[in-house]
Order: C-alpha cells, then sequence, then structure tokens
C-alpha cells in the first residue's frame, strides 16, 4: 500500500470512507494519494470524495464520476462600485428566474448553486457547476475506453494504459472542462449583469443589452471592466484529471490550486465561503496542488433531512426561516434540496487551514442570496 498524505484529522474521517481510502491506496501504478479535510464516503465508487492522488503509465477514467470539469468560480467587484443592500424581497424571485435562462443547461442539483457572498471590501458571485450533458457523454466514452481494455486483458479493470490516450481524446477532455469554464462564466457575468440593472452597481446601463441573458460572453477577459464596473474572475475546477506525459494527475472532489492563484472553498450556504491561495513551494507540490473543495459533508442527504425533522429544535428551524424567507414555498418550507446544504450538514472549518498549512485566508465570505437550480 502507498503511503497516504492526510491533509485532514483521521479521527474525524468515517470509518468506511478511511477504508475506501487504504484500499484504494493499493491499486496499481499509483504513486502518491491525498485525502483533504473534506474527504467524506462515496456510495457510487470505491474512492472517497476529497482526494487526490497521481500515477504512472496507466490513468483511471472513471473516478470522477459523470461530473467531470465540476468547479468553483468568483467574480469579484469592489464594494465601491456597490450602492445598496440587496432586496430580497424585491429582486430574489427575480434573481432565481434570470438565472435560469443564463445557460442552456441548468446548474445541476446536488449542492451546485450561484450565490451573492460578500466581506468588508468587496462582493463575490460565486457559481458551482460543471459540464452537465457533455460531462456524462465524456463519462460514457472513458467507460468504453475501460470496457475495450477489459477485454484485452480478459478481465475487469478500472483503468487504462497511457497509450490509450490519444491526442485527440486528450484534447476533447480539454474541451469539455472548459466547456465548463464558460458555463461558470456565463453565470457570473449574467448575474452581474443583473445586478447593474436592477441598481445595485455603479455602472452605465445605458450600454445594457435588453438580451443579455442570450448573449455570448466568452470572448471577455478574465480582469477587464463591463458597463463601466471593474471584475476580476478567477476559476477552479475540483472534479477532474490532468494528463501531463505519463504522469497523470487525478482529483476527486479536490480544488486544483496554483500558486499565486486565489480559488473559493465553499462552506456551506449559510456559512459562505473562504477564498485561499498558496505560494509554490515544496509543501504545496507535496499537497499535489490541490486542496478541500469545500467544509465536507458531515451528513448525508437522507440524514440531513432526519437531522432537521428530529434534531433541530423548532426554535432553530424558526431562525433558518427568518435567514431564508426567500427560499419557503407556499407551505412555509424548505425544498429539501436546500435543507440538505444548511450548516449542520456540513463539518467544521475551523481547523480548515491549519490542517493545510501551505494555504493562506484571502477572506471569509457570508451570504447575501443564493439560488439553486433543482429539487434533490
Amino acid at each position: 500500500m502507498k503511503s497516504i498524505g492526510f491533509y485532514c484529522d483521521t479521527n474525524s474521517v468515517e470509518k468506511n470512507a478511511l477504508e475506501q481510502l487504504r484500499q484504494y491506496a493499493e491499486r496499481p501504478n499509483l504513486e502518491r494519494i491525498n485525502a483533504y479535510p473534506d474527504i467524506h464516503y462515496c456510495q457510487e465508487k470505491a474512492l472517497p470524495v476529497g482526494v487526490a492522488f497521481e500515477t504512472t503509465g496507466y490513468c483511471y477514467p472513471l473516478i470522477t464520476g459523470k461530473d467531470i470539469g465540476c468547479g468553483v468560480m468568483y467574480l469579484r467587484i469592489s464594494k465601491e462600485d456597490w450602492l445598496k443592500p440587496f432586496s430580497k424581497e424585491n429582486h430574489y424571485r427575480a434573481f432565481d428566474f434570470a438565472h435560469q435562462r443564463m445557460t442552456d443547461e441548468g446548474l445541476g442539483g446536488g449542492n451546485h448553486f450561484l450565490s451573492i457572498e460578500e466581506d468588508k471590501t468587496h462582493v463575490y458571485i460565486l457559481c458551482h457547476t460543471g459540464t452537465r450533458n457533455r460531462g456524462i457523454a465524456l463519462y460514457q466514452d472513458c467507460v468504453e475506453l475501460t470496457r475495450t481494455f477489459s477485454y484485452e486483458q480478459g478481465r475487469e479493470l478500472d483503468y487504462i494504459p497511457v497509450s490509450y490516450l490519444s491526442e485527440e481524446f486528450r484534447e476533447y477532455y480539454q474541451s469539455v472542462l472548459e466547456y465548463g469554464y464558460q458555463r461558470r462564466k456565463a453565470f457570473c457575468i449574467k448575474t452581474l449583469i443583473f445586478l447593474q440593472q436592477a441598481g445595485y452597481v455603479r455602472c452605465r446601463k445605458e450600454g445594457i443589452s435588453a438580451t443579455y441573458l442570450q448573449a455570448d460572453f466568452r470572448q471577455l477577459p478574465e480582469y477587464g471592466e463591463l458597463h463601466g464596473t471593474s471584475y476580476q474572475l478567477e476559476d477552479s475546477i475540483h472534479n477532474h484529471i490532468r494528463f501531463e506525459r505519463d504522469k497523470i494527475l487525478h482529483r476527486k472532489g479536490s480544488t486544483e490550486i496554483q500558486a499565486g492563484k486565489t480559488v473559493v472553498i465553499p462552506l456551506s450556504m449559510s456559512r459562505g465561503s473562504l477564498l485561499v491561495k498558496a505560494e509554490d513551494s515544496p509543501a504545496l507540490a507535496d499537497a499535489l496542488y490541490s486542496c478541500s473543495h469545500g467544509a465536507g459533508r458531515k451528513l448525508s442527504r437522507f440524514n440531513a433531512m432526519k437531522y432537521w425533522r428530529t434534531t433541530l429544535k423548532e426554535k432553530q428551524r424558526k431562525a433558518y426561516r427568518e435567514q431564508f424567507s426567500e427560499l419557503l414555498n407556499r407551505s412555509g418550507e424548505f425544498p429539501s434540496g436546500y435543507i440538505q446544504e444548511f450548516d449542520f450538514a456540513y463539518k467544521d472549518s475551523e481547523d480548515m487551514l491549519a490542517q493545510q498549512p501551505y494555504l493562506k485566508l484571502v477572506t471569509k465570505t457570508s451570504p447575501v442570496a443564493t439560488v439553486k437550480y433543482s429539487e434533490i
């Protein structure tokens, strides 16, 4: 068994996730494998979520599941351009409706989201989503590659040799990752325009097209000005494979972080997010240029619903209803997809930076408004 790099408290890791990790470390061709603070058991796959590993000569193309290319992007604007507090009463429903028209495919279910968050000096638009149907199609191609190799070897295998990764396939894989990037960018840019149009952001309104929700903003730079508002975009992905000659780096629920780059670690929809960066160092290389992609689930979605119904007191449930009144349905209740993303379903984040000492905190945000695409 390869040694495991633990960037987490092993005592807090679920036993079944730890067993999954240790069994996976025995797989052939693994050079290094790391676990991060949000590690948790994955029922669908043999590998827990919150892991990165490196192989030589072979690739495990199925580890990401169908959510290939999932990531988090943020768009940042200065509070000097922020004119007034966001009014959920006046604009939340409009925001929810508008986001459904920002791309051809929605955000997706689970913990995917589009949010407005803030710290003392900036407002952030955050988007967590993936490649949707293109990722599913790519996953099916990966299944076919493993089936072909398994047939040649006369036994069922979940890995393939590097020779199976043609240049055409690598370019195709990268194009799917690029598709996810552009989808997140569309959500962020169009949310900025929504806020400009609604009078929350200082801008030149006369330049805003009435059809901006259908417009193509792929050519916009990551740093720039839109309708007179300065903005900055940064993106990261946490479900993907990087092909570097014979070395293959796999990430399943672990965020790619390069030196000097700021990435988002969402905590929960009721706690906000951490923005972190890293300096180039041996410690960053040892961490496989990866970090936590979230606080990590403490309760499964099923158990989160059970906790809501049986453990929380009515006073606590009432506090959530008051804080997130815009999310209540006509019966005055939360759809289950929102309950499953509240803070009690996620691990405490206080020790996250201590467990990943190569990370430096840039800021911590507080949630302003969050939309999700679908019910679970």
